[in-house]
Parts: structure tokens; C-alpha cells; sequence
């Protein structure tokens, strides 16, 4: 009892008020220094500067493979109608507006033509190149399907009541031409027969797909009249796709989902509701063969299936199959080297979720093979393959990435495949292997926000130096999208950038520079798949992520209790050069604070140099609830049990852990002790008292609280002011009850209390109201980690902020403060800690210079913002979207205003203020925008528009018959004459056709000028030539099939030729 009686008092002893030098009073005597200039509600002016991600949920998917563009239409909010986003290269981004509030339904892009059907039907075409919406109609019904080609400038309709109807885009009118419900007088008695799907032939422009719910037909736009229709029944016996005994042994008539051509247009493939895939021949409309994904041949009878031995069993379990989505016939740059990527159609239930892909191979030639031949390749694919989709959800829909040619309906020699989830988020996979393409570096930070959508982010501020530095290398394909330009924007020299770490749900931070309104240097983005390195891909969730500002190193922590460390370099395991250690014990440090591994084998070996995993930290501590990663090669962490680790990296080693609750009430303790003696006698007496061993002792112990007579006090130092009081009995009680963790901390260089010299320090904030200081200081070849005391306040601090309270600068820990303390440099500096209802300036450990407090509204965020050449401000968040200002350190309100009505109020919390004046705010689930505090009121249509159409870029011609269809009686008619067949003889020279005929006349003509007279005169003499050209058309049509009838009489008047004088030849050679 003596000796605690002499550490107590030996404590009290270092809080004589008498010998202490006070900081704090002397700064107040000296007067206060205005860091915030002469910084003036003129100076608040709000420009909305820029949008990541998307507002609404994607809805669809366009790709020109031409211009290199990618368009994204999204649904309807309840704020604003439904949009759509096209991106090219690097962070070239355009957004586009429905007219009126409604959901984007289907979506083209060709050329500068920008096409979008609404969910309410309407039609709307949008230039891409002057960014106007250039027209909307609406149909004559509802819209039930849509077909486009590169190629033309007719978009046709199909519509609920089974017409088609066309719409001429060049003239923004609705063309002349419709096809009435064809399928009806197959079935006049049918209630509905609306149309499914169009598809043109991918080689005749002549001739149309058009398919209804119970049959699909060939129509010839020469013929004007549906050549042979396909209608797919089910005979009794055969199997389907349906095994359910009661039923096998009907007539079956499935319902149509689909229909498409093969990209030589010598076959048609039809999908039916009922999960079955049937293939025609366009030469005679035969059925071919039927399949599902798992069976060929089910449209055959049993006993007859059977005998091939490829369908299912009769009496096998009835199962439920999932609808087709979408089929896509896919070829190689040889357009008969085909496969079959299918989206639905397995069987409902089925664990994994994913694509299907049907590999054909090289298809026989339809000319010369028989029927058999043609059957058995499509019967038998060369392999078949699931591709299993990311985060295991339902795919809806999918967009083929094609190298060049926008035709085969999008299909031609692609490369990768995006596909659209029904939650809205969007995965790339690698054609044909289906692997999954990382969207960083790749794509636009907007794209890489729903791959899949993050649930959070953070803003640090990463030197420019450094940042410019940190650009990835590493083996990937080349870029999707190259289309496009940026706009002209300032430059700006900032020495740091904003960098945003996304933290998404498969565990994966994606780390890009979020940009100042100005040219971004590095657009690259870098991606950290924690999950993977930990060893637990997909089942594990990040919580915390920070930064160094100076070097780039990154702690990310993860609710599982991980921390991983991640530093710039260049992978020792790059393409499996290092293999992972085989013993856990290697690369591994133990401690009493937990085990710290060396994790570096982990790294992605596609990964030359980049950030790479250093350390992997696991405490056995509990969830991870805040980081902190020092410029000087300190990290911080704190878990949810309460535990405070400190890690050097230069060992690396755990140099310090405690359970933040016994320094904090420890810290009170002392408090405590100090108040009561205060009331009785100075501090002096009582500790002389102690020391003599008076009875005063013992009524001074039975005033502390019993655990504190249990408890010693560790390692303190003089503690500052006594402005603090004791909570309620009722609050400490509470407190007790409650695990104390960090919730927030920053490292810094400042002096603390009345030492002679500055320190590293690291500020803690904790959940029951308290901010601690600890100095980290060197004791020979380590550090070791000490309390200097602490500073209780009314709510759990939000953020703390250290600074330079000579110059306003952060007084964050860098190198060239920490250089400048062996030469014995002071720097005297405050925290700026702000709670839900007040501010405070903190002059550590616990002098409290200045507050203001607000009871009407509650704080969510806060930061400094530095306006150039004048000073600093305080920034504070509410929930109500107001922003008010205060001068620092006097913490005088400067200004207030309201952040854009756009920005979500239940995410505030979420929002980031950077030192630069840039404030990023949540404006929808996947998307958040960027407002710049010192602007002048700029809105964000007035931002300049990036440029996304090349003029210079030709559309390739479009793909036509072969010789041999030619020859074999396959009429072919040209754009010209399609025009004419679609968009009438009283039509106006289309602008490809202007440009045309002025390129042709050597040069940018007007049409007047190439006329000689007058634009009348030129358009006159056109409506002249095209009335001629329609008046000879079926006169050129009958010549055509006359000289085409001719050239096969030729032909096989030649062929019997030759083979008589071979027989003949052959019967001279036997004599």
C-alpha cells in the first residue's frame, strides 16, 4: 500500500499548477493568429464540377465497335428520368437526358446516331456529335422489338399488335413503308400475336427475321411478302425441354422467345420459352435439328431419339428451365467459324450463374454439303462450355465487344463480353474463355463503379509527384474503348491530387485520381483484390481503408480482423518467377501483439510493377474499424474489441498494442484524483501529505472509484489543463457497459504540453467521447509508444485534424518535419476535433482553446479547405445539406449555404472535403459528385463537354452475298435501292448520299455549287434521278434474275462439257 500511496502522489506531484509552463495561457497572452485571412462570405460560391458512376440502375447495353464507344441507358429515378452514359478512352464521358421521366428500354449506337427506346415507347434519336437530341416520336403502338443497321438509316419497329412500322432517321420522319401483322392469317384466331424480334441478313439487306410468339418467317423486302414462315411444334413422344409425363405425350406449340440468323444468313435460330433451340435453313425453311442446353435432337419422338442416344429419357425428372435472356451467334474473323453464347435456359435452381457457350467450329459449305452434314454440325458441337459470371447473379442481358465490324448483329470477331446483372451491376469476361476483365486502367471510373457498385469511399490526398509515378504494369488486352477526346481543361499544378479509393463488395478498393476540374495526368486506375491475398476471394468485406500522402503506402483493413499493407514496387513473383511460401512459419513475425507475415508471393503475377501487398496483419482482435498509415512508416489500427495497434514498418514490427479503454481511464483516474485533492488543499500539501503517509491518504482513496485503487498507473507524463469534469454517474455507468474503440486518428509533428521539443504524435478518437495523444519517440534503434493524456469531450469525435498554428499548414507527420526534430525543430500546433454538435480546437493532450458548439442541427462530416493566398477554413457537413464555414482558430461562422438539391441527404455522412476546396457528395446509390467550395456558382451542364464522334472514321461497307448465292439465285440489291424500296421514290438525298457525291466531285461541295444554279436545282435533279432510278428498277431486277437464269444455263452447259471430254479423255487413255 506504500508504494502505490508514493506512485500516486509522485503523480499528483507532476500536476503542481505552480511549476507548469502553460502553453495555453501564454499563446492567449501573446495573441491569437488568424489563420483564415481575410477569408469572406464573398468567397462562397458552389460550381457543381462533375459526376462518377451512374444516378438510375443500367438498364442497357449499346457498343460501336467503329467509333470505339460504349453507351449504358439506366432507369428512371424518383428525381430524374432515366439517362444515358457513353464512354470512350481514358475519361472522355458524355451524358445524355431523357426528354421526359421514363427508363431507357433499348439502346443503339451507330455512327453519330444515338437511338433509345423508353420504357413508355417512344422513340429518340440523339447526335453524338453536337450532343443535341435531334428528335422523339412515338409509334403507333407499343414497342415490342427494334432493328438497326450501321448501314442504313431506317430503324424498324416491331409493335405490340404484330405490325412493323419504319422510322427514317436521316429526315427524322416516319417512313412510308410497314408491314402489317403477317402471322395472322396463320392464326386469325389468336387474341395476341405481337412482334418478338426483328434481325436482318446479315448479307441481304433485302431480306428480314421477323418472329412472332408462335412462329417466326422470312420476309423479302423485294418480293414485298413472307417467303416461308417456321413454326416449331413439339409431336407427342418427343421430348422437348418439358419431361413431365402427363404432358410428353401432347402436341406441344412453345411459345417464341427469339430469332436470329447465323453470320453467313444460311441459318435461322429460334428459342422458345420452354428453354428449347431450334435451327432452320433460310434456302427452304426445313427444320434442321432442336436442341437444349443439355440434349440435342428433343424434337424427335422417344423411341426414334433413342436410337441416336442424344436426348433425354423418358421418365426423367420434370425440371423448370430458366427463359433465354439473349443468344448471341458469334464468329471469328471467318465468318463460318461460329458458336453460341446463350444467357438463361438452364435449369431453375442451378447453383452457379453464368453464359453458356456452344463452340460449331468451321461450318461445311451450304452449297455442296447435304442436309446431313449440315445437321450432324449443328447436332454435335465441337465443345461446350459454362462461363461462370462474378457474384454469382442472374444475367439479363449481354453486349459483345467486337474488334472492328459493327455487323453479324454485333457479333463478329469479339473480344470480350459485358453483361448486364439484374441488380444493375455490369462484369466484363474475355471471349471465349469468359475470365473476368478488371475494368481498371480499362475503363472509365464510372464503369468501374458498378463492376460491382461500392458501398463506400474515401478521399486522401496522395503527393502529385508520387501519383504521377504510380502507373501499373501489367499483362492485360488492349483498350475496349479508344473513342472519343477529352475537353479542354486549366491545368493545375496542385502539389497533391485527390485520390478516391472505392471499396466494393467482392473485397476489391479500386484507387484513381478523382480529379480537380482540370487535365488529369495519370488517369490510370489501380485495383487492390484483398480478397484474393487474404486466401479469401468473395467472402470477406473491407472496413477501413487509408494512405500515405508522401509515399503511397495503403492499409486496408477487413472486417474478418485483417489488415493488409500494401507498398509501391515491382513484383518478385511476376509470371510465378516466386512461388508462395510452403510454410506458414516463413516470412512471418511474432509477437505478443499478434503475428505480422510477409505477404509479398501474394501478389497478382499478371502484375509487373504497381502496388503490391507487403504485410499481412492479423491480430485476432476483431473487426477492423479505422486505419491510419503515416508518412513516416507508422500504421495505425483499431479494432471494434477496443485494441490499438501501432506497427513500424521499418522492422517491420508490432511496437505497441493496449486496449484503448485502461488509457483512458487511467487518464480520467488522474483527472479525478487532481479534482478531489483541488477541493481539499493545494496539490502540493496533499502530495507532502501522501508522502508522510497522514491519515489524509486514506480519506483521499475512499473518494476514488474502487477499480481505481486496483489499478496502477502506467508511464504517464505531465498531464495538461484540469478543464474537464467528471460525467454523471448515470453516463459513466453507460460507459462501462460499452466496448471503448478507436474511431478516428491522425499522426502528426507537434509540441506536446510543456515538453522542450516536438514530437510524432498520434491522435486517437474514441467512441465514448474521449481524444488521447500519444507521442512515439526513439529509444535507441526502435520506438517505443507512450500516453501523453487525453481530453474528454460531449460526442464521439467525427475527424481530427492536425495544424501548424504558425502557418495554417497540416501538421501531419512528413519527413521533412520528422528530419527537422534531430536538428531540434519546434512546432507548435492544435487538433481541430469536430463532434455532431460542436467544434473544438485541441492544443495536446488536453487544452481546449476555442469551441463553438450548435444545438439546432447535426454535423455528419468536416475537414480544412485552404483558399490560395489567402488562408484556411474550417468546413463543416449537416444532415439538413447545410454547409457552413468557420474562420480557424477563432471558429467564427464565415459563411452557410445548401449543397445542391441533387445531393442524397442519407449519405452525407459519406461525403469527403479535400484541403483543395472540393467537396464529393453521394448523389444516388453508384454515383457522387464533385462540388468546388471557391467556385462561382457554376452548374454542371455548363462544364466543358468532352468530344466524342471522329468524323474522320468511315463506316466499313457492309457485308454481301457470295458468288455462289449469286449464282445460285440470290437476288442482292444495294443501299441505294434499299432506300428506295423503304424510304419511297419522293425521299431526299440521304447526307451520306450528299457527302457522297461531293467526295466524288473532288472535294466539300455544296450542293449548289456542284449544281451550278441553286440548292433547288440540285434537290430537283435528284428527285428527277431517284424517280428515274425507281421506274427502272423492276426492269433491273428482271434483267438481273434473265441474266442470272442465262449464266446457270452456261454454266452447266459447261460442266456437262467438261465432264464428257473427262469420260472420253479417260476412254482414249485404254487404248
Amino acid at each position: 500500500m506504500t508504494s502505490k500511496n508514493s506512485e500516486l502522489a509522485d503523480r499528483l506531484g507532476r500536476l503542481d499548477l505552480k511549476d507548469r509552463k502553460m502553453p495555453f495561457l501564454r499563446r492567449k497572452s501573446e495573441g491569437e493568429i488568424n489563420l483564415s485571412g481575410n477569408i469572406s462570405n464573398d468567397d462562397l460560391a458552389l460550381d457543381d464540377v462533375k459526376r462518377y458512376g451512374f444516378e438510375g440502375k443500367p438498364s442497357a447495353l449499346a457498343y460501336d465497335p467503329v467509333q470505339s464507344l460504349i453507351a449504358v441507358g439506366t432507369n428512371e429515378t424518383d428525381a430524374s428520368p432515366g439517362s444515358i452514359y457513353i464512354f470512350g478512352r481514358s475519361r472522355v464521358s458524355i451524358r445524355y437526358n431523357l426528354p421526359r421521366k421514363t427508363s431507357v428500354k433499348y439502346l443503339r449506337l451507330h455512327d453519330d446516331r444515338l437511338f433509345v427506346i423508353d420504357s413508355k415507347h417512344e422513340l429518340h434519336h440523339f447526335n453524338i456529335s453536337t450532343h443535341a437530341l435531334v428528335c422523339s416520336w412515338s409509334p403507333p403502338g407499343a414497342v415490342s422489338a427494334i432493328c438497326t443497321d450501321p448501314a442504313s438509316d431506317f430503324i424498324f419497329l416491331g409493335l405490340q399488335n404484330g405490325e412493323i412500322v419504319v422510322f427514317d432517321v436521316d429526315g427524322d420522319i416516319a417512313a412510308p413503308f410497314k408491314i402489317p401483322n403477317l402471322w395472322r392469317e396463320h392464326s386469325p384466331k389468336a387474341v395476341a400475336l405481337p412482334v418478338v424480334s426483328i434481325a436482318m441478313h446479315p448479307r441481304d439487306l433485302g431480306t428480314l427475321l421477323i418472329s412472332y410468339l408462335e412462329g417466326a418467317l422470312l420476309f423479302s423486302l423485294k418480293q414485298n411478302k413472307a417467303t416461308f414462315t417456321m413454326k416449331f411444334e413439339l409431336k407427342p413422344g418427343a421430348p422437348g425441354s418439358d419431361l413431365d409425363a402427363a404432358t410428353i405425350k401432347t402436341l406441344r406449340k412453345p411459345k417464341l422467345s427469339n430469332a436470329i440468323f447465323n453470320p453467313s444468313g444460311t441459318t435461322v435460330l429460334t428459342t422458345y420459352e420452354d428453354g428449347c433451340i431450334a435451327f432452320w435453313s433460310t434456302t427452304d425453311g426445313r427444320l434442321l435439328t432442336a436442341r437444349t442446353l443439355q440434349d440435342f435432337d428433343v424434337h424427335l419422338p422417344a423411341p426414334i431419339m433413342a436410337g441416336f442416344g442424344g436426348g433425354p429419357a423418358l421418365g426423367a425428372a420434370f425440371t423448370l428451365r430458366e427463359p433465354f435472356h439473349k443468344v448471341a451467334w458469334c464468329c471469328s474473323n471467318n465468318i463460318d467459324d461460329t458458336c453460341l453464347l446463350v444467357s438463361g435456359g438452364n435449369n431453375v435452381g442451378m447453383a452457379a450463374k453464368g453464359l453458356t457457350l456452344i463452340e460449331f467450329g468451321v461450318a461445311p459449305n451450304n452449297i455442296t454439303s447435304s442436309w446431313k452434314q449440315i445437321t450432324e454440325h449443328l447436332g454435335n458441337p465441337k465443345r461446350q462450355r459454362f462461363l461462370p459470371v462474378p457474384h454469382n447473379i442472374d444475367v439479363v442481358d449481354f453486349c459483345m465487344l467486337p474488334k472492328t465490324s459493327p455487323y453479324h448483329a454485333g457479333s463478329h470477331d469479339p473480344s470480350a463480353v459485358m453483361v448486364l446483372f439484374t441488380n444493375g451491376d455490369i462484369a466484363t469476361l474475355r471471349y471465349p474463355d469468359g475470365e473476368y476483365l478488371s475494368p481498371a486502367s480499362m475503363m472509365h471510373p464510372s464503369m468501374a463503379m458498378v463492376h460491382p457498385k461500392p458501398f463506400s469511399m474515401e478521399v486522401t490526398p496522395i503527393s502529385r509527384e508520387k501519383w504521377l509515378g504510380m502507373v501499373a504494369i501489367r499483362d492485360k488486352p488492349a483498350d475496349y474503348f479508344k473513342g472519343g477526346a477529352d475537353a479542354k481543361r486549366m491545368t493545375r499544378r496542385y502539389q497533391d491530387r485527390s485520390i478516391a479509393c472505392t471499396i466494393h463488395k467482392d473485397a476489391t478498393v479500386r484507387v484513381w485520381d478523382l480529379g480537380h476540374n482540370d487535365d488529369i495526368e495519370n488517369p490510370d486506375a489501380l485495383e487492390l483484390d484483398v480478397g484474393v491475398v487474404v486466401g479469401k476471394p468473395g467472402s470477406v468485406k473491407v472496413s477501413a481503408v487509408s494512405a500515405s500522402q508522401a509515399t503511397g503506402e495503403m492499409a486496408v483493413g477487413l472486417e474478418s480482423g485483417e489488415v493488409v499493407i500494401y507498398r509501391w514496387g515491382r513484383n518478385k513473383s511476376y509470371k510465378g518467377n516466386l512461388q508462395s511460401p510452403t510454410s506458414p512459419a516463413v516470412g512471418m513475425t511474432s509477437s505478443p501483439f499478434g503475428q505480422l507475415r510477409d505477404i509479398a508471393s501474394q501478389a497478382d503475377p499478371t502484375l509487373k510493377e504497381g502496388l503490391l501487398p507487403l504485410y499481412l496483419m492479423d491480430a485476432g482482435s476483431g473487426a477492423v474499424k479505422t486505419t491510419a498509415v503515416s508518412d513516416v512508416g507508422f500504421v495505425a489500427i483499431g479494432y471494434d474489441s477496443g485494441t490499438l495497434t501501432v506497427i513500424d514498418l521499418r522492422g517491420p514490427t508490432v511496437i505497441y498494442s493496449i486496449v484503448i479503454s485502461t488509457v483512458t481511464k487511467d487518464v480520467n483516474r488522474i483527472k479525478e484524483v487532481a479534482k478531489a485533492a483541488a477541493k481539499r488543499s493545494s496539490l502540493t500539501s496533499i502530495a507532502k501529505d501522501i508522502k508522510r503517509g497522514s491519515v489524509a491518504v486514506a480519506s483521499f482513496s475512499k473518494e476514488l472509484p474502487s477499480q481505481a485503487k486496483r489499478t496502477s498507473f502506467p508511464g504517464f507524463r505531465k498531464s495538461g489543463s484540469l478543464s474537464s469534469s467528471s460525467s454523471s454517474i448515470k453516463e459513466e455507468k453507460e460507459k462501462e457497459d460499452k466496448t471503448e474503440y478507436v474511431t478516428t486518428m491522425a499522426f502528426s509533428v507537434m509540441t506536446v504540453g510543456e515538453d522542450e521539443f516536438s514530437s510524432i504524435c498520434l491522435h486517437v478518437g474514441t467512441n465514448l467521447k474521449n481524444v488521447m495523444t500519444f507521442k512515439i519517440l526513439p529509444d535507441g534503434s526502435r520506438f517505443t509508444v507512450s500516453c501523453a493524456g487525453g481530453h474528454p469531450i460531449d460526442n464521439p469525435p467525427l475527424t481530427l485534424i492536425p495544424i501548424n498554428s504558425e502557418t495554417g499548414a497540416s501538421a501531419r507527420a512528413t519527413p521533412d518535419a520528422v528530419a527537422g526534430l534531430r536538428q531540434g525543430q519546434f512546432v507548435n500546433g492544435f487538433i481541430i476535433c469536430v463532434t455532431s454538435n460542436q467544434a473544438r480546437i485541441i492544443i495536446p493532450p488536453e487544452d481546449k482553446e476555442n469551441h463553438k458548439s450548435w444545438d439546432e442541427m447535426t454535423c455528419v462530416q468536416a475537414g480544412v479547405a485552404e483558399l490560395p493566398d489567402k488562408g484556411i477554413v474550417l468546413v463543416c457537413v449537416y444532415t439538413t445539406g447545410k454547409v457552413r464555414v468557420f474562420s480557424i482558430p477563432a471558429l467564427k461562422e464565415i459563411g452557410v449555404f445548401d449543397l445542391p438539391a441533387v445531393v442524397d441527404r442519407t449519405k452525407l455522412s459519406n461525403c469527403r472535403i479535400t484541403r483543395e476546396g472540393f467537396i464529393s457528395a453521394w448523389t444516388s446509390h453508384v454515383e457522387f459528385g464533385l462540388f468546388y467550395l471557391w467556385g462561382t456558382g457554376k452548374q454542371l451542364h455548363t462544364q466543358p463537354k468532352d468530344i466524342l464522334y471522329n468524323p474522320d472514321i468511315a463506316v466499313p461497307a457492309r457485308p454481301t452475298i457470295s458468288g455462289l448465292q449469286w449464282i445460285s439465285g440470290t437476288q442482292h440489291i444495294s443501299a441505294d435501292d434499299f432506300d428506295i424500296l423503304i424510304g419511297g421514290p419522293d425521299r431526299p438525298p440521304s447526307q451520306k448520299q450528299i457527302k457522297a457525291q461531293q467526295k466524288t466531285n473532288g472535294g466539300d461541295k455544296s450542293p449548289a455549287a456542284t449544281n451550278g444554279n441553286s440548292v433547288f436545282g440540285n434537290m430537283a435533279n435528284a428527285f428527277n434521278a431517284r424517280t428515274q432510278n425507281l421506274q427502272n428498277f423492276q426492269d433491273n431486277m428482271q434483267n438481273l434474275e434473265n441474266t442470272t437464269a442465262e449464266f446457270a444455263k452456261a454454266t452447266s452447259k459447261f460442266i456437262e462439257s467438261q465432264k464428257r471430254k473427262a469420260v472420253l479423255g479417260g476412254a482414249k487413255s485404254l487404248f
